[in-house]
């Protein structure tokens, strides 16, 4: 192995790495201490060394607030070690290299960390560069000055050194990579093969690099890595460079809070003392990045990038999901699509490839990270792929993605384009390159890498918001939504998919900023079933739950076991858990609510908490049964357990509702209180199971009357597009209820997949109150909480549709019928799909925002032969037709369209033999 080799300045030792294969060299010196006199100043060229340099250790970190000492997300996730060794004498980098010998030519990756030009440095366990190295890359980490060491500017800097007034720490990182530009073929590295590549202030640090103009010659790729960020008020960007003269102006009022007098006296002052006047400076006035200064920089990085004022080479960035978002949109995202969109106006020869990270992070346990989202820099770990070193509980899935993300990035680096085969020497996922014309993007997601996201949900910045409301694979149904702070929880059952009864799973909680309805997130287990003591094997099931806060101020989960007819009770001190069993409902001498004799058994709680008071609604009447009479209502203590108001019954069931407003909408299960203005809406599921109706009362404690249908998962009664009696989807038991999210009301509800009772989807439709508080019924459509029609861009996945049924519009679920269904089992995050498709055959979608729209496209498989004809309303003529034929891959086809605009269905019916399978729809324009 090459563990000792020679550069410009003598020779240098490395040692094995944690695969022997690789050598890792730590602590090169790549120019002069910058103290002293060379404080303030650009880096110097590094003095020759006799001997043999032994590059074991790292260097000293650049000069910066030390590490590990805070309790903040950062100080746990990698800046854990206060006793590592920090000067202003910082300037070295590390390589990790797998060449044999040091004629390889190897290509090169140049690193620069992030840290917001203020802290960071190149030993954190992050960027190990081994598993890039194992993959046949020569891997670079470079440090450079921070702060008010690396860019501070004074009119005294600028008289001294008028060519160098600033920017010292993109000095550094410049000077280190034309080191390495000189020097790396002693590692076997490639001197004409590097890209240069950073994350946060690092990627900035990328672009600064690439639009520099004595680096033109030496870059040949470069990754931003969520890099690039502008702020809607130019006034309000903390990211957009001072002119010289205005930093010059912030470092005089620096000097001035520091007592010296000029920049003799302010390079006598020791680290420390600079650094503590430095911070104590930065509460009132802002910190120190790099500037305008007419020299290495002489105008905005990014704007110099869309004039195409920067290397002429291939760029890969992107962004995490949860970063730097206003209004629920991520500002990296929105300026790196602008940005780069811009740009190729201007070349559009030029390949760029963007990327989003979005998969489930796991919390750390520490308090408020139970689920962090996709923070800032967390995508780190995948790229370098050295997740094991990160404390959080990765899973399996997620070092399959990690493998994945490392190979796009290797091959990027090895050739500028990150399509290709990986580590185990498969293919890819193609990766197709981001033009304006055709805004292809990377979704790097649990699952793996996945091509623009499913299809074309996302648009722009923001996910729509489509139903099902969460992915594909997740089967969350009985949903009692919550909006607690700025977020909506959703509260329910948990479904398998192929499971052979309702509600296998443990209870999990899903949420979404209520700004952004398209962004739901996982934020784990909240309750598993073995956590009740009647349940410590598992063998019961959770079945419909509900949740109310206290008048603590604490969270508490109401629910049912499947074979007891009791009310258990859990507590957490935040909404999404995790809960511990609290205990059950039970009357004053200790008997459990539906033991006592007299009661009815228990069944599918809701709850409600006003002034104190805790009103809890039950109740299950199966048709035909006379034991059971209706929903009840039973009043707690503030206990939150104990039985103030013995069961009352407020609605009644199947054989108790003749000649009442009930008859033929009574209640069957799933009580759900809420309130709207001073009227209590009780909504239940009713006889008929499809529907969930409500009542109404000024009193929690009733009496209730009937209201009528809010929404049928079947959308019986609809007859604005179809005639009422008529079922358009495959339907079953219903349950959910309404709420109200950032000023606007939905109704929640489920629908079923697979062809089974048993793996149910969650859904929502906006509603709407008339003046007299009453409740239309909604048709169910595929937009649910987008707040409007879907655009009409991008690629849609087909299990979307809101509308699937045969000639014979069956009203509920039958086995074989057509249906949404996904590849595998239960907990694999794949796409849904429609199959089975025959002969008469209908799949409805609800709305569009069509704009010029002149064809469809479509992916089919399974073996058919025929055509899909396509109209935008049920009774309404053919406005085109898809011929296609089976195949045994998703296979694409065309037809043509008269111009439409405005908002729209889109209906397919397919015409012809043998059994098709729908993936997906895209408009042509």
């Amino acid at each position: 192995m090459l563990r000792t080799t020679k550069v410009e300045n003598g020779l240098v030792k490395g040692l094995a790495g944690e695969d022997p294969r690789i050598t890792v060299y730590r602590g090169i010196p790549f120019a002069k201490p910058p103290i002293g006199e060379n404080r303030f100043r650009a880096p110097q060229p590094c003095d020759d060394w006799e001997g043999t340099l032994e590059a074991y250790d790292f260097g000293p970190i650049s000069y910066q607030d030390t590490p590990g000492i805070g309790g903040g997300l950062y100080d746990r996730e990698w800046h854990v070690d206060p006793e590592i060794p920090m000067s202003e004498d910082c300037l070295y980098l590390n390589i990790w290299t797998p060449a044999k010998r040091a004629d390889e030519k190897l290509p090169v990756l140049v690193w620069y960390f992030g840290g917001g030009f203020q802290w960071g440095y190149t030993a954190e366990m992050e960027f190990n560069g081994e598993a890039l190295a194992k993959r046949g890359i020569v891997v670079v980490s470079v440090a450079y000055r921070l702060g008010c060491f690396g860019f501070l500017a004074h009119k005294d800097i600028t008289a001294e050194n008028p060519e160098a007034p600033g920017n010292f720490g993109l000095l550094d990182q410049r000077f280190g990579l034309h080191w390495v530009h000189r020097n790396i073929a002693a590692f076997g590295g490639d001197p004409d093969r590097i890209t240069i590549s950073g994350q946060s202030a690092g990627g900035s640090s990328t672009m600064h690099q690439l639009t520099n103009p004595e680096n033109y010659d030496i870059v040949k790729g470069a990754a931003i890595l969520s890099g690039i960020i502008r702020m809607p008020k130019m006034d309000d960007d903390i990211f957009r460079p001072l002119s010289l003269s205005q930093a010059e102006d912030l470092g005089a009022q620096f000097f001035e809070s520091l007592g010296v007098k000029d920049l003799s006296e302010a390079r006598k002052l020791t680290s420390k003392e600079l650094l503590e006047g430095y911070d104590k400076f930065a509460q009132d006035h802002p910190r120190m990045f790099p500037i305008i200064d007419g020299k290495f920089c002489d105008s905005d990085p990014v704007e110099r990038f869309v004039n195409r004022k920067c290397a002429d080479v291939p760029v890969m960035s992107g962004n995490t999901s949860d970063e730097f978002k206003i209004d629920g949109i991520s500002m990296v995202e929105s300026s790196v699509k602008s940005a780069f969109g811009d740009a190729h106006k201007n070349a559009p020869d030029q390949k760029f490839y963007y990327y989003r990270f979005d998969p489930d992070i796991p919390g750390d346990g520490h308090p408020g990270d139970s689920y962090p989202g996709t923070f800032h820099s967390c995508d780190l770990w995948f790229f370098f792929g050295n997740l094991a070193k990160c404390h959080r509980p990765y899973e399996g899935h997620h070092y399959d993605l990690q493998r994945q993300m490392c190979d796009y990035y290797a091959n990027f680096i090895k050739t500028g384009n990150p399509n290709g085969e990986g580590y185990d020497k498969l293919p890819l996922p193609e990766w197709t390159p981001y033009t304006p014309e055709n805004p292809a993007e990377m979704e790097f997601l649990g699952r793996g890498a996945v091509p623009r996201l499913e299809g074309g949900i996302r648009q722009n910045s923001q996910k729509q918001a489509v139903n099902p409301y969460l992915p594909s694979w997740e089967y969350i149904p009985d949903g009692e939504p919550y909006v607690f702070g700025d977020r909506v929880y959703v509260y329910g059952s948990h479904d398998l998919y192929q499971g052979e009864t309702f509600c296998l799973g443990d209870y999990v909680c899903w949420s979404a900023p209520v700004n952004d309805l398209g962004e739901w997130k996982y934020e784990g287990v909240s309750y598993p079933k073995v956590s009740d003591p009647l349940n410590p094997d598992g063998h019961m099931c959770l079945y419909a739950p509900d949740v109310t806060v206290g008048p603590d101020g604490k969270y508490y989960l109401y629910y049912v076991l499947d074979k007891v007819c009791i009310v258990s009770v859990a507590v957490s001190d935040t909404p999404a858990g995790p809960f511990k069993f609290y205990g059950y409902v039970h009357y004053e001498d200790g008997t459990k609510l539906g033991e006592k004799e007299g009661d009815e058994p228990q069944f599918d709680p809701g709850v409600i908490t006003e002034n104190g008071v805790i009103y809890l609604f039950t109740g299950f009447c199966g048709q035909g049964d006379k034991s059971r009479h209706g929903a009840m209502l039973t009043v707690l203590g503030e206990d939150m357990l104990t039985v103030k108001k013995a069961p009352k019954f407020i609605a009644p069931g199947n054989q108790y509702s003749q000649g009442t407003p009930y008859e033929g909408h009574a209640f069957f299960e799933a009580p759900s209180i809420r309130k709207h203005g001073d009227t209590y809406y009780f909504v239940y599921s009713s006889e008929v199971m499809h529907e969930l109706c409500y009542a109404t009362s000024k009193d929690p404690e009733g009496p209730y009357e009937y209201g009528g249908v809010i929404v049928s998962n079947c959308d019986l009664h609809i007859d604005s597009y179809k005639k009422a009696e008529e079922a358009t989807a495959y339907g079953a038991n219903n349950h959910g209820s309404i709420v109200e999210i950032a000023g606007q009301w939905y109704i929640f509800y489920h629908r079923h997949t697979n062809g089974t009772w048993f793996s149910r989807q969650g859904c929502a439709e906006k509603i709407n109150f008339e003046a007299d508080g009453s409740i239309k019924q909604v048709e169910i459509t595929s937009c649910g909480l987008n707040n409007g029609p879907l655009s009409d861009k991008g690629e849609y996945p087909a299990y979307i549709a809101c509308n699937i049924f045969t000639k014979e519009h069956k009203i509920y679920v039958e086995a074989g019928a057509p249906r949404v269904v996904q590849e595998g089992g239960d907990g694999d995050q794949n796409p849904g799909y429609i199959k089975d498709i025959v002969d008469g055959t209908t799949i409805g979608f609800k709305y569009f925002d069509l704009k010029k729209v002149t064809g469809l496209r479509i992916k089919t498989r399974a073996y058919y032969n025929g055509t899909f004809e396509i109209r935008t309303a049920l009774d309404g003529e053919v406005l085109g037709e898809i011929k296609g034929i089976g195949s045994n891959i998703w296979t694409s086809f065309e037809g043509k369209l008269p111009e439409l605009s405005g908002t729209h269905a889109l209906y397919l019916t397919y015409k012809g033999t043998g059994n098709a399978s729908l993936a997906s729809i895209e408009f042509l324009h």
